[in-house]
């Protein structure tokens, strides 16, 4: 045996010898009891728990301003595409027309609609010719 090892066997005599002594000592029902009434004296400390339902209002909010702009990013026109076509009341597609018959359009739309007959009498739907009375529908579907 060397030195080293005669200096552990030592040390764990002393060690054996030690935790005896110390068990000797200790009286187990005592320290029971101590642990017991100092944990009743103590102020029992309660964690409190934030609520689950405190993210849920993070997650409607996340919620609706992903639904919204998904809403928003298909309403988009996609890049390179053709603009909305508009059409005019007669059904003319408006797109096709030249500046100058665009102005005349609108000069003709800012004029006033003439209201009053041109007959000599009042006239009603009961006096317009059934070929009349398919324009006006026609127009009005328009």
């Amino acid at each position: 045996m060397n030195d080293q090892s005669l200096h552990d066997e030592e040390l764990r005599a002393l060690a054996r010898q030690l935790g005896a002594d110390a068990a000797e000592r200790l009286d187990v029902e005592r320290t029971a009891q101590a642990v017991l009434r100092r944990l009743r004296e103590q102020p029992r400390v309660v964690r409190a728990k934030p609520p689950l339902r405190t993210w849920l209002p993070w997650a409607a909010a996340v919620a609706l301003l992903l639904g919204g702009g998904l809403v928003w990013r298909s309403r988009q026109p996609a890049p390179g595409a053709p603009a909305a076509t508009a059409f005019a009341p007669a059904g003319l597609d408006l797109t096709t027309l030249s500046a100058d018959q665009l102005r005349e359009l609108l000069n003709t739309m800012d004029q006033p609609l003439d209201m009053e007959p041109t007959g000599s009498g009042e006239s009603g739907l009961d006096d317009l010719t059934p070929g009349e009375l398919r324009n006006l529908l026609g127009t009005l579907e328009g």
